[in-house]
């Protein structure tokens, strides 16, 4: 592997491993990806408010 390929999967590694920290980070902190849709969408089931705001309605 030559360097210039190495700095590219370095780069490509640290942007994935950012975006998974945030995501740990954010479901934490109790935020979920689908918040702003109040429950309605279909994946609502899984996410951290586990399908109450759907119950709500």
């Amino acid at each position: 592997m030559n360097l210039p390929t190495l700095i590219v999967a370095l780069v490509v590694a640290a942007v994935i491993a950012a975006i998974v920290v945030t995501g740990i980070r954010n479901r934490k902190r109790g935020k979920s990806a689908c918040a702003s849709c109040g429950g309605g969408c279909g994946g609502c089931s899984g996410c951290a408010m586990g399908g109450a705001a759907r119950e709500e309605k």
